[in-house]
């Protein structure tokens, strides 16, 4: 048993694990022979059957303290964090005077966020070994994490003094380094860890999101492909599927270098790789709401993705921007692995705090605005309170603009596997006619928009296990509009039309995310009911005379919209993702109701490790959303499949895509993205303008009489 730790140390991995199966077959029931073998086992990336050894182990010696810790440290790795926290507290009881065991506490309270539990257990093993770097470095975290931060960069230095060989432990101090923005400290410790372990892809990841903050996008993005290619050396500390959630966080960073570029299909692409992998991966959605703002038609993908961001986020710093800025506020300082676990502390830099983000700006033609965020995080609650203002006259008369904005958010990790959120928003503005027409003279000069909206959500996390999440999503919203205009039909008929507008709607979604180790599935079902009423009142006035008509329609309609879906990604081959799936909707608005089944295909074949093939083929139908959002998958390999289309509009759409990369410097690729589409409408709703042109034709063919 000796002999199999002892090679082990020395990366002699097949020996040690000879030699631990030899030590437990001469004394099955030794705690010592399992607890090495267990280290062997660990050692040829066999997590799962260490955990299971030393399962055989605890039943066995069930108040082993020792074994019991081991038994912690291993279903951390694994990522079973309530299960390590309940094995390390009794093995705490077990072994109340065993550094080994308040070690292993700390960082199984670290995992759960229990700051004030891993604090006194890591002073606890301090006291009963003070040389031990593992306990200073875990103190240091759970200080950093209470917003102690210069407190506990104190403890990482001594960490790095007891053991300044240590990669990780460079890897960690230069993170804080970077979160005390003492550059260029943070470079030279990430340089060292690179040196002391260059198979270790820690600190090319934060060297990666340190230069891309200084304006370095292209060494960035070196470094964070470095990242990727040397995560799975971290098998030996972290499950398939936690590595998994690793490659993907790691290339969720690789697409905000891309985007800093401008190479924003490149972003695209390892966005959808990145949610193949790990479809709960709230970075992800997060930068594809980022990158898609701006595209033509893709507001309903842009938000669907922001909402399904905020469900899957745990509480944090970032603010809630009401205008969503492209500007990311600090997201970029929290990339990486998401979920804590043993040697794996990235989350653990979130730390107490408040901040305030201002912005500003000014042109001509009266044209200002600015945004101010105050966030916040402690402890297991965030909040984010903010207001958005943009004003302009616009380039030609009747062209003005204002907006503003308002938006409170709370989150709260009611538990570690409970996470609840809401949030309230306000939209208040005023337009004149904004319309650009291909005659730059063609516009009303008597025309005004005044739109108030109120919109209140609710947000449910719950995550049993690190396979298993629940979303509940419920959004209310209600929209009040006012539009007034003055135009000349003619040279002899002029309209004026005062119009009030009032949709109240909801929506309710619930989703269940599966994630395995080659395969994940997304399952959901919503249901929407929005009432709209439209209040119209016209006059009509015939030059040199006056009033010679008026009019009055109110036309009220109700919209109900009932869908559910579930999609999957199966990774075959090690190279091939393969996107199966499918929806149903039942769609009714009278006089239409209309039922649609679409089938979802994709697939996503990396040839090699520079040649990336996609191709998908789907149907969808435009769904009836309040505030247009969504928690439903808004992509399928790569291509996005809600368009800001009219409600109800039913398509097939089909994709090819290729993605090569000729070397470090020089990448390529096409894409081609084909729809076919079709719209069931009742047009009992059309606008006043069509009816009055309608009874300008009357009127001059002697006929007094609204068509």
């Amino acid at each position: 048993a000796l002999r199999a730790v002892i090679g082990v140390a020395q990366n002699e991995n097949e020996a040690a694990l000879a030699d631990g199966r030899r030590a437990v077959e001469l004394d099955p029931g030794s705690a010592v022979a399992k607890i090495a073998l267990s280290y062997a086992l660990q050692a040829n990336l066999e997590l799962d059957a260490a955990r299971d050894m030393m399962q055989s182990a605890a039943k066995e010696h069930a108040d082993d303290g020792l074994v019991l810790a081991r038994l912690a440290e291993l279903e951390l790795m694994l990522g079973n964090r309530p299960e390590a926290l309940e094995l390390s507290n009794r093995a705490k009881e077990s072994a109340p005077g065993l550094a080994r065991t308040e070690l292993v506490l700390g960082f199984s309270a670290l995992a759960t966020f229990d700051n004030a539990a891993a604090r006194a257990a890591f002073e606890r093993a301090i006291a009963l070994d003070s040389a031990d770097p593992l306990a200073h470095l875990g103190l240091g975290l759970a200080k950093i994490s209470d917003g102690e931060l210069a407190e506990g960069r104190g403890e990482l230095e001594a960490a790095v003094a007891l053991d300044s060989s240590a990669a990780l432990l460079r890897a960690y101090l230069g993170k804080a380094y970077f979160e005390e923005k003492r550059y260029p400290l943070d470079s030279q410790q990430y340089e060292i860890a690179k040196q002391l372990d260059p198979n270790d892809p820690t600190a090319y990841l934060y060297d990666g999101i340190l230069k891309q903050t200084v304006n370095r996008p292209i060494a960035a993005m070196a470094d964070l492909e470095k990242s990727i290619e040397l995560n799975d050396n971290r098998a030996v500390y972290r499950s398939r599927l936690l590595l998994d959630k690793d490659r993907a966080a790691r290339g969720n960073s690789l697409a905000r270098a891309y985007k800093d570029l401008g190479f924003n299909q490149l972003g695209i692409k390892e966005s959808a790789k990145s949610l193949a992998l790990d479809p709960g991966n709230a970075s992800a959605h997060r930068f594809l709401s980022d990158i898609y703002r701006g595209v033509r038609r893709t507001e309903i993908a842009r938000v669907s993705e922001l909402l399904q961001s905020q469900l899957l986020q745990d509480t944090n710093i970032n603010p809630v921007q009401p205008s969503v800025s492209e500007t990311n506020l600090n997201i970029v300082t929290l990339g990486g692995p998401s979920q804590a676990g043993f040697n794996e502390f990235t989350p653990l830099f979130q730390r107490n705090q408040t901040q305030l983000n201002v912005t500003g700006f000014g042109g001509n033609k009266e044209t200002y605005g600015g945004e101010a965020v105050v966030s916040g995080a402690y402890d297991r609650f965030s909040y984010s309170v903010g207001a958005f203002t943009y004003n302009t006259d616009g380039w030609r008369e009747n062209n003005g603009l204002e907006q503003d904005l308002y938006d409170i958010y709370f989150q709260t990790a009611i538990s570690p596997t409970l996470n609840f959120q809401i949030e309230l928003s306000r939209r208040e503005s005023e337009e004149g006619d904004l319309r650009l027409n291909f005659d730059p003279d063609d516009f009303l000069t008597d025309f005004t928009l005044t739109s108030d909206r109120d919109t209140a959500r609710l947000g449910l996390r719950y995550s049993p296990s690190q396979e298993s999440t629940f979303l509940i999503s419920y959004i209310y919203s209600d929209l009040e509009r006012h539009q007034v205009s003055s135009e000349s039909l003619d040279e002899f008929l002029d309209v004026f039309q005062d119009s009030r507008g009032d949709m109240e709607g909801s929506l309710i979604e619930g989703q269940y995310l599966l994630q395995k180790e080659n395969y994940n599935i997304v399952a959901g079902a919503s249901y929407s009911d929005s009432t709209f009423t439209t209040d119209e009142y016209y006059e009509l006035s015939l030059a040199g005379v006056g009033p010679i008509d008026w009019g009055r329609s109110i036309i009220e309609d109700d919209l109900k919209h009932q869908r559910g879906y579930v999609y999957a990604n199966v990774l075959t081959g090690g190279a091939i993702t393969w996107t199966l799936g499918a929806s149903y909707d039942d769609f009714q608005q009278e006089p239409i109701e209309e039922t649609s089944f679409n089938p979802k295909f994709g697939v996503q074949w990396q040839a090699n490790e520079n040649l990336l093939l996609r191709a998908a083929a789907f149907k969808v139908l435009k769904p009836s959303l309040v505030n247009n959002r969504t928690v439903e998958p808004t992509q399928v390999a790569g291509f996005n499949q809600f368009f800001d289309d009219l409600r109800g509009t039913e398509a097939w759409r089909y994709g090819l895509g290729v993605d090569a990369r000729i070397n470090s410097q020089l990448s390529l690729g096409a894409e081609r993205l084909t729809s076919s589409s079709r719209l069931k409408r009742d047009n009992k709703a059309r606008s006043m303008k069509t009816r009055m042109k309608n009874y300008t034709a009357c009127m001059h063919s002697g006929r007094h009489s609204i068509a």
